[in-house]
């Protein structure tokens, strides 16, 4: 590793700029979600007569098929339903060109109103001011210009949200009688992920503390049990030849006995990750690995102090794991920042069949899917074993 790539390491992590890095997570998700239904309720603008055209022939005819590939392309996009395969009756066409026709309108009124109404009413009140006046029957009042636009513009868009919010859950339930139906990204399914993810994360802190504890019993006490051993025989041997040696014994043992400390410390969270990013611990994994390791990408840059130590543990116990039970000749590690995410990736040439409901990797994807990222397992007998891990940046 050259001057320029260590340089690279120490260099600080960056603040983020952009707006949507400091949006929530969970806000970014219900915008992207409504976003999304509010085009698909306009993409149903030009598929509503398509859709009761379909409805006229056989459902396998070249019509209703394309027509149906088109709904299916829009409901996914546009409303997150996944729909099963296979042809549909004219039932479902009919009722979804009806629901696609009919809930355009109040939608297109409203951004209407919305995009003309707050656009005038910002233009006048920055430039022109003044008062807009609304009159009934009765009485009239009078509002500031912005006041009113602002307002307007609020619950016509509050308005859209609701009828795309109704949209979802209206085609939604026409399909479900039609096929089957399901929401990956639907935010029931989001809420039991992060129920899950919760409780994965108080397993995964349970599990390294056993870890820790089990490091600490196995190793460093014993360590100690035999330091103290030695000490004690010293004290009570009367030839100082033997003394001496015992002695000698003891000094070899804590300078083991520090070792190891120093090993079970950096097994719980290097400091060198901090200092200097993964490029520095992911060298030192590679180069303390009793299986030739070719490690193929570092990140050039430092990014999220919680995605570098999930990408560090992911490889560290891929790493561990073929150590200890994939018999293999070598292992390849690569670690990819990307726009959005870390990517990193263990493969080796082992036996293969490994198992995901494994503690070791049961955990990690635990790590993993605390930071809403995904891990998946390729495990082939004979083959060899992939770990691939995807970290957003928090």
């Amino acid at each position: 590793m050259g001057p320029g790539a260590r340089r690279c390491y120490d260099r600080p992590m960056p603040w983020p700029t952009s707006l949507t890095a400091r949006i929530p997570r969970e806000s970014r998700m219900f915008v992207t979600r409504w976003s999304a239904s509010v085009l698909g309720i306009l993409w149903g603008v030009l598929l509503c007569l398509p859709l009761l055209l379909a409805a006229i022939p056989a459902s396998t005819s070249r019509l209703s098929r394309r027509v149906l590939a088109w709904e299916r392309t829009r409901q996914e996009r546009g409303f997150g339903v996944i729909m099963g395969s296979g042809p549909m009756t004219r039932g479902f066409f009919v009722l979804n060109g009806v629901v696609a026709g009919l809930i355009a309108i109040p939608v297109l009124n409203l951004l209407m109103g919305f995009l003309l109404v707050t656009i005038g009413s910002l233009i006048q009140g920055l430039f022109i001011g003044g008062s807009i006046t609304i009159g009934f029957d009765f009485w009239t009042i009078s509002q500031p210009t912005l006041f009113v636009g602002v307002l307007y513009g609020a619950a016509n868009l509050i308005g859209v949200i609701v009828l795309a919010e109704f949209a979802n859950w209206l085609h939604g339930r026409i399909d479900s009688r039609f096929t089957e139906t399901s929401r990956p990204n639907a935010p029931h399914t989001r809420i039991t992920q992060l129920l899950m993810t919760r409780h994965g994360v108080v397993m995964a802190i349970d599990e390294e503390r056993r870890r820790i504890e089990r490091d600490l019993h196995d190793g460093v006490q014993q360590n100690v049990v035999s330091l103290s051993v030695l000490v004690a025989r010293a004290q009570r041997a009367k030839d100082q030849d033997k003394v001496s040696a015992l002695l000698d014994d003891a000094l070899v043992q804590s300078q083991d006995l520090i070792d190891e400390m120093r090993e079970v410390a950096w097994r719980v969270y290097p400091t060198a990750l901090d200092e200097h990013g993964l490029g520095t611990v992911l060298h030192r994994v590679a180069d303390h690995c009793p299986i030739p390791v070719t490690l193929t990408d570092v990140p050039a840059r430092r990014v999220s102090q919680a995605s570098e130590s999930a990408a560090y543990f992911v490889v560290r116990e891929a790493v561990t794991n073929v150590v200890k039970h994939a018999n293999a000749s070598t292992i390849r590690i690569s670690v990819i920042a990307e726009e959005q995410k870390l990517i990193a990736e263990v493969i080796d040439d082992g036996t293969g069949g490994a198992d995901p409901a494994g503690s070791g990797l049961k955990g990690l994807s635990r790590r993993v899917g605390a930071l809403d990222g995904t891990m998946t397992i390729e495990s082939t007998e004979n083959v060899g074993t992939t770990v691939r891990a995807e970290i957003p940046y928090v």
